[in-house]
């Protein structure tokens, strides 16, 4: 029950309110079921007594406005529950989107993380709402059961024990239950994340063009259809199971009003009057309904408190890099060194091998080579997404396993090749934040400009305003591949990196545009160091200093000059670049 106690004090600790609306709902929920009782047993004794009809009105009306009074109360409390379920959800739902800062990059990387994180996003913020209310709930039943179990027990323990075995038996059944669709929703996940990407793919419009002008949706729809026979398969093995015991379940649930009352009739009709007998029969009444009620919420309970494991593993989830509290990185940014680094994703093939790079304030470094030549990797460890399996890489001569890794993010930043851009205005996806003064437009202005994009942005009716996509708004802006790049890159900028990387930032460019924001690079970034990340040589010309990696390793290094000078590979490579811009004319 430990996921129980969890949610409950969650829901408590967002919305302390609760907790006193349910001890209030429990007080009630013990009165009300006594009202009929009592005024059953009475309503015959008064008919007895030939009491006037309007006394029995009366007091009929009474207790009918004190058990009304209870129930609108009770009505009233469910308004509040609804609002305090939607808030809930909510909050929690950014809980769980904030995880992801304190969860190591490698995790995405995991098909069976991304099973549970999804399953936590879509069904875990339900499953812990629905289980600390179900929680609540059985202690609020529990308590009513209370009172009826003292009155029957009077008369005679044998109807109590009958209803608690038939009612204990049913509550194994329904955690058996859900254990077994615990299993199925788990077997099914997997093939239920193939056919999410299949709607994904036939909604986007990024694919759509794809979509239409070839055959690559009969493979998607294939491999959709093949999903769904999974899903339905693993369905199939467990249906017969828990429909079985589902039957036996609702068997046992119908048994308990007609063996109460028959046990009460058999063993005390002689010795009770009819009163007592009107009121043991209601009391036998609502304690069958009781116990039905306790059971199937102890049933719901089980079926959600299975599933609460995934959402509270993930929220417990630690990760080595991200979400620890080390050093700070002192000063500003002065330097930064990489000491005989190697590094594995898996532990056997090196991606990149005793690397040795320094990097001053205010350079400009340049690092190329070929496709999976390790560059990418690299952006990926000066970032502390991953940590190096032997060596370092320090920053301000301060290890960064011994630094914070926000800290660093502070001082290194990149953009990569893929860019991301969000339905928003251009502003917002610059800053990643609400512009809020002019010193953020004008800083807007200057990131456009340092990317080479201002003086389309600048054409623009709304100008930095205009929304990017037209998903929201049918006024906005489909920026081009290149376009999107230049953004990435202001974006860059504006976050006031001291380190700023660029991972590819030119890749859909044509030459002369390449050119150009190299230029405003060199121009607007001349008091910042900057890493350029590129398989194309033309924009190694000017770098204070070349990094040249192959299969992992640097293999040269030096400035253009004094690369050009060493008749190695590099040299080979930038004159097979130039040729083709420039023909033989280069030498």
């Amino acid at each position: 029950m430990k996921y129980s106690f969890k949610s409950c004090k969650m829901l408590i600790q967002f919305y302390p309110l609760y907790l006193v609306e349910q001890i209030i709902k429990t007080l009630i929920s013990i009165l009300t079921p006594l009202i009929p009782i009592y005024v059953s047993g009475q309503i015959v004794t008064l008919f007895m007594k030939d009491e006037k009809l309007t006394s029995i009105v009366m007091m009929t009306l009474i207790a009918f406005g004190i058990y009304f009074l209870c129930e609108f109360i009770i009505y009233l409390f469910s308004f509040y529950e609804g609002y305090v379920q939607r808030m809930f959800c909510a909050r929690l739902s950014t809980v769980f989107y904030r995880k992801l800062s304190c969860i190591d990059y490698d995790f995405h990387e995991s098909p069976v993380f991304l099973n549970d994180y999804t399953r936590s996003l879509e069904e875990g913020v339900n499953h812990i709402y629905s289980t600390a209310n179900y929680t609540f709930t059985l202690i609020i039943s529990f308590f009513q059961s209370l009172s009826i179990f003292t009155i029957l027990f009077q008369m005679h323990y044998l109807t109590v024990l009958f209803a608690f075995v038939l009612g204990f038996i049913y509550l194994l059944i329904r955690i058996q239950m859900g254990r077994i669709n615990h299993k199925s929703r788990s077997l099914q996940r997997p093939y239920r994340r193939h056919t999410w990407y299949s709607n994904r793919a036939f909604t986007l419009k990024d694919g759509m063009a794809d979509l239409k002008t070839s055959e690559i949706d009969e493979i998607l729809l294939e491999n959709n259809d093949i999903a769904h026979d999974k899903i339905i398969e693993a369905l199939d093995k467990y249906t017969s199971k828990v429909a079985l015991l589902n039957f036996i379940g609702e068997i046992l649930m119908m048994l308990i009003y007609p063996g109460v009352l028959a046990i009460l009739a058999y063993l005390t009709i002689e010795g009770v009057d009819l009163p007592e007998f009107t009121v043991l029969a209601t009391a036998a009444t609502t304690l069958s309904s009781l116990i039905v009620r306790i059971s199937t919420n102890y049933g719901q309970l089980q079926d959600v408190i299975v599933e609460c494991r995934v959402p509270f593993d993930l929220m417990n989830t630690q990760g080595k890099i991200e979400g620890v509290t080390l050093k700070n990185v002192s000063g500003n940014f002065e330097s930064l060194e990489v000491k005989d680094m190697t590094f594995s994703y898996d532990g056997k093939k090196n991606c990149l091998e005793h690397i040795n790079m320094e990097i001053k304030k205010g350079q400009k470094i340049a690092i190329v080579g070929s496709n999976g030549a390790g560059k990418t990797t690299l952006v990926k460890l000066l970032l502390r997404l991953y940590d190096p399996n032997s060596g370092s890489i320090s920053i301000n001569h301060q290890n960064y396993q011994e630094t914070t890794a926000k800290d660093i993010r502070i001082f290194v930043g990149a953009v990569f090749q893929n860019v991301e851009t969000y339905a928003m205005s251009i502003a917002e996806n610059v800053l990643l934040r609400a512009p809020k003064t002019q010193e953020d437009i004008d800083l807007v202005i200057e990131a456009l400009k340092f990317a080479g994009l201002y003086e389309s942005v600048e054409m623009l009716p709304q100008g930095i305003h205009t929304q990017i996509t037209r998903e929201f708004d049918q006024k906005g802006i489909i920026f081009s591949g290149g376009q999107n790049q230049k953004l990435a890159i202001a974006r860059g900028y504006a976050q006031h990196y001291e380190l700023f990387i660029l991972d590819e930032p030119s890749s859909a460019l044509d030459p002369i545009a390449e050119a150009k924001v190299y230029q405003n690079m060199l121009e607007l970034g001349k008091d910042r160091t900057i890493i350029f990340i590129s398989h194309r040589l033309t924009t190694t010309v000017n770098a204070d200093k070349i990094y040249l990696f192959e299969k992992g390793k640097i293999i040269e290094e030096g400035t253009h000059q004094e690369m050009m000078d060493k008749n190695g590979i590099y040299k080979k490579m930038f004159l097979s670049q130039s040729s083709k811009y420039l023909g033989k004319s280069y030498e």
